[in-house]
Formats: C-alpha cells, structure tokens, sequence
C-alpha cells in the first residue's frame, strides 16, 4: 500500500465516521483564522450544507488548553467536534474528553515527539501516513480530501484547497509550483476548468498599473517611480495609453519576455523571483481576485483583523456583501504590517544573535500579525540566512511566539523540532505546533528569556 493510499483510505474512514454522527447534535466545526484555515472551514462548511448536516462553525486565533477546556465544556455531550488546521499541538488535551464528544482532528501540522494517542479521537493527518504536511498537503487539503470522501460530486472545491497550500507557503517546488497531494489537488481542479497553472512572470496583484507593480517589489531595487519610467523607456515598453497608465496584466507575452530577461541582467534577480507557476482561478469574476495567491492575502487580511466572517464569505462565493468590507480590512491589515515592520527595522527591536534573529514585539505588535510581521523579515534579504523568531504579549497576558525560516537560507532546519525541543525542557505543558518552516509556541513571559536562549543555540547547532 502506498502513503497515498494509505491516507485516502484513513480520509474514507473519517468521511464516514462523520456522516454516522450527524442525526442527534449539530456539527461543532472550529478552525484556524489564517488563509489556510479559513479555506480548510469554507471547505467543510460547504460539505455539510451541500449534504444537509446541521453544524456550527467558529474561528479561532489560537488554540490553548484553557481554550479548548472551555470549548468542549459547552458544547453537549455526544456532539460530533471538528478542528480542522489546528489541533495537533495539543492532541494530548482531547484525552479526557474523548468519553463524553466525538472527536475529530483534521490537521497538517508536525505531530508532537512523544504523541500517544487514543483511537477514540480521529485524528487524520499527513504525517501519520509519511507525507509531509509542511510541503505537500495543507490543512484545507485535508479537509478536501474528507470532503470528496463524503461525497465525490466536491472537486469544485479544489480551487479552495489550493489557495489553503498557497497560504501556508507550500509553493515548494521549481517555479514555486505546489507538491505532493497539493499537485494532485490542482489536477482535480484543471480536469474542471477551473483553475490554470502556467508559468509566467509573476508579481504580486498584475492588475495594479505597471508602475506600481515594479515599485512595490523592493527586491528589485527601483530607487523612485522616475527610474522604472527611464527603465522602461530603456525596454521601449509604455507604461502609459491614452486611456491612461497600463497594468501589468496588458503586457503581452513579447513584453513579459523582455521585461523579465532585463530585469534578470539589470537588477541582477532571480528568475525564480519573477518566473513562478501562476495559480489562475478561471471562474473568478473579479480580475483582482483571480491570481490564488492574491486571494490569499485578502482571507490573511480578514482573518488577522477579526473579520473571518468576510473571508469565509470570499471562500463561499459572495462577491457583494463582502466586498464592501473588503477595502477597509485591508486598508487596516497594511497599516498594521506597516507599523510593525517600521518598529522592528528602526527602533532597534530585531536583534542578530549568533543562531537566530530575535523580534520582541511585546510593546508594539499585536499577536494577530507577529507571524506576519516574522516571516516578512525572514524573506528580506539580510535576515535570509538565519531563522527570525518574534513574540508578541497575548490578550491573556502570556506570550505567543512565532519562528520562520527563509527557502533560501543554505541549511536544512526543522524549526518545529526546536520549538517541541526547547518546550519539553523550559515549559512542558505549554502549546506548541507548526511545520519545519513555520512554527509557533503559547509560553508564560518569566520563561521567555530561556526559551529565547536555547532556541538560538539549537538554530545554531542546525537541529
């Protein structure tokens, strides 16, 4: 039997371990308020009100053990419960109420070192069946692949497993294509029509005006708006028509080439910075929402200023209501990534240690973006070649810490087996989850200091 094989099957089981639940208590659905989790919920809320399953669904920003106690405390005993993209990390928490609710696990985060856990919880993921959950399969694959196991008619939910791997970074592959049963997911979506994936050059929102694309990205290294007029002028490529200042989408293919190459020898970039797979959602009606990773940052957006009912919405297909919301969530969700980054860059705050650089965010970024903020500073290019940790102080007054590495740092580093490492010895009951390239922890702030420290000397060991 293969791993493939194996998880499918382990998905038809949980599928039908959910449609035996449903006749006495609605659904308690809760997941993640990342793009990631966001698609993972749309996915089964979609499933069940497809199917007519009575459910509820709530987001959280983070699960922790006094969370979770308080969760399964008020919802009625024989309830069917379902985590999805979130869970992992406190799988040992689920113990005692495994006699009282069903429940269910639906996650891709690395599973904890010394896991032991009770058939009576469905816990259904990648890494039990040897597939990597941080590059191959995303939380709202998974909830994809249960979805098609509940009925096969769901593939048309595949663009939303898809955009739920971009948002999670598991663009691995060459021309940061996604991998694993993340390739399998876009196939199911290309049978369909509904999702193209070739590649192209690629800039972050193609339907802003060729000016602004070139500005935004800093990689590039365009001083002002005056040096990319010159330089395209250089290409004799116009950035401007009679009805006004073009977009990037109005290139043709000749001027893509053109521009790519020139900036390749000019700016001395990477082609795989330029040249990725553009996951194109076909059906989309709005243009801006068409490119899977722009969608992605509008549900971060929503998630990350407590609006997850909007983002939910995007997932769900209404392009009125949402819509109108949309703008000043996102007008919101820069400002805030704006001032973060501009308190850690000027003020001093982000400190280069010999393993590590550390961001202590406790005075100014709030605990919603600390991840964010950590994992911009991991993909500049002076923080590449070392994992970025940051802390931010959370509204129960403990600390919430969030680790990233860069694709590009010349090292293999598993920051989710430093993170379980450092926990086990500093704070055993803490909560800690994530992937080899993104992890997090829940600490108390009198253990921050230790934690900081040998979480440094691992990263420096390369463990």
């Amino acid at each position: 039997m293969t791993k493939e094989t194996s998880f499918f099957e382990a998905c038809h089981l949980i599928a039908e371990d959910i449609q035996e639940t449903v006749d006495t208590f609605p659904i308690h659905l809760f997941s993640h308020f990342d793009a990631d989790g966001l698609a993972a919920a749309s996915i089964l809320a979609s499933t069940f009100f497809q199917e007519g399953f009575n459910f509820q669904l709530r987001i959280l920003e983070r699960l922790e053990y006094v969370t979770l106690n308080s969760i399964m405390k008020k919802v009625p005993q024989g309830s069917s419960v379902i985590f999805t993209d979130i869970g992992t990390g406190l799988i040992d928490g689920f113990q005692q109420w495994k006699d009282s609710h069903k429940i269910f696990v639906l996650d891709h985060h690395s599973l904890p070192l010394d896991l032991d856990l009770s058939e009576d919880i469905r816990h259904l993921n990648p890494h039990n069946h040897s597939i990597n959950g941080a590059t191959e399969l995303s939380g709202a694959g998974v909830a994809y692949f249960v979805s098609i196991q509940i009925n096969s008619q769901n593939k048309y939910l595949s663009p939303l497993a898809l955009i739920g791997a971009l948002g999670d970074r598991q663009d691995q592959g060459e021309y940061s294509s996604l991998i694993g049963l993340n390739k399998t997911i876009v196939e199911d979506a290309k049978k369909l029509e509904l999702v193209s994936d070739d590649v192209s050059v690629w800039f972050y929102d193609r339907t802003r005006t060729l000016i602004s694309v070139l500005r935004q990205a800093d990689y590039l290294g365009f001083e002002n708006e005056l040096e990319i007029r010159a330089f395209l002028e250089r290409l004799e490529i116009p950035f401007r028509t009679e009805k006004g200042l073009r977009t990037f989408y109005e290139l043709n293919e000749e001027e893509n080439r053109r521009l790519a190459s020139e900036l390749i020898l000019y700016c001395d970039v990477d082609p795989s910075e330029i040249y990725k797979r553009d996951y194109c959602l076909i059906n989309e009606e709005l243009e801006f929402l068409r490119d899977a990773r722009v969608f992605v940052t509008k549900l971060n957006a929503c998630g990350k200023t407590q609006r997850s009912d909007v983002g939910i919405s995007l997932c769900l297909g209404d392009r009125h209501t949402a819509l109108r919301d949309l703008q000043i969530i996102e007008d919101e969700y820069s400002k805030m990534i704006a001032q973060g980054l501009n308190w850690a860059l000027t003020e001093g705050y982000l400190k280069e240690l010999t393993g590590i650089y550390f961001l202590d965010g406790r005075k100014s970024i709030n605990e919603r973006i600390i991840g964010t903020i950590v994992s911009v500073l991991s993909s500049r290019k002076n923080q590449s070649q070392k994992p970025v940790l940051g802390c931010a102080l959370t509204t129960t007054g403990r600390i919430k810490v969030s680790m990233r590495v860069s694709r590009y740092l010349n090292k293999q580093i598993d920051l989710s087996q430093i993170l379980n490492q450092v926990i086990d010895r500093v704070e055993p009951d803490s909560e800690v989850g994530g992937h080899a390239a993104a992890a997090g922890a829940i600490i108390s702030e009198i253990s921050l200091e230790d934690f900081v420290s040998q979480v440094n000397q691992l990263a420096l060991e390369g463990r």
